[in-house]
């Protein structure tokens, strides 16, 4: 749902199945179930920073982090690939997605790292996102969030390591899949995030049989073991910040 105006009050509409969402006119703002209220400039800073309706999803504790890093009148770079097609077997040829990485910055800089599937996948297993830093440290990382039609569940448990970290997903079985990484860095280097989609049935203790590293797959996932023979070794992501 676009941020619209309404000429008075309150105007209550139905996002998906049962997602209430307030527009105000009269001080023009939006308000997602979870109290969040949104300026219209705030509202489209989040559009461009992830996509449309991820306003949903934001909870207070987000907002605030977003209000105190002063990034809202920031500009925004962001960075995208297609990965259509995948190469690494006919079997996900058809499957086609794309990855963005996406940054803002203040003092740190704040990303958010989208792939999003433009059709339903045939495999749906553990898939990996995750990012390799090169020159900035980490400063927090705020989990994964994966959204479909009347879906979505936070990931928080990630697998850390000096110079990045990743995170395994089990793919739902929904339409208009999003998975979307956020974490904050320093300035100074280059960060790379890299989706990696399984061509077949996995489990999540294979999916985290990597070390991350430059020749990894998308430039960040060194997988070993088992795993090497698992994921699509589809192109990554940087960005220099």
């Amino acid at each position: 749902m676009k941020f619209n105006r309404v000429l008075a009050g309150c105007l209550i509409c139905v996002l998906g199945a049962s997602n209430l969402v307030k527009v105000n006119a009269q001080e023009n703002y939006y308000e997602n179930v979870q109290g969040v209220k949104l300026t219209e400039k705030e509202y489209n800073f989040y559009t461009n920073m992830y996509w449309e309706g991820y306003q949903e999803y934001i909870t207070v504790d987000d907002y605030e982090t977003f209000k105190k890093m002063d990034v809202f009148d920031k500009e925004i770079d962001k960075k995208i690939v297609s990965n259509s097609p995948l190469t690494r077997t006919t079997s996900v040829t058809s499957n086609n997605r794309v990855l963005s990485i996406t940054k803002v910055c203040s003092t740190n800089c704040v990303f958010s790292l989208v792939n999003s599937w433009n059709s339903k996948p045939t495999i749906r297993s553990y898939d990996v996102i995750g990012v390799r830093l090169k020159g900035v440290k980490l400063v927090s990382k705020n989990g994964v969030l994966v959204t479909g039609a009347n879906y979505s569940k936070k990931y928080d448990s990630a697998k850390s390591f000096d110079n990045g970290f990743g995170y395994s997903i089990l793919l739902p079985n929904v339409e208009n899949i999003r998975t979307t990484l956020t974490f904050t860095t320093t300035k100074g280097g280059t960060v790379y995030g890299s989706y990696q989609h399984a061509i077949s049935n996995t489990t999540e203790s294979i999916s985290k049989q990597y070390t991350i590293g430059l020749g990894g797959y998308g430039g960040v996932f060194n997988f070993t073991g088992t795993a090497k023979n698992i994921y699509d070794k589809a192109p990554g992501v940087d960005i220099s910040v």
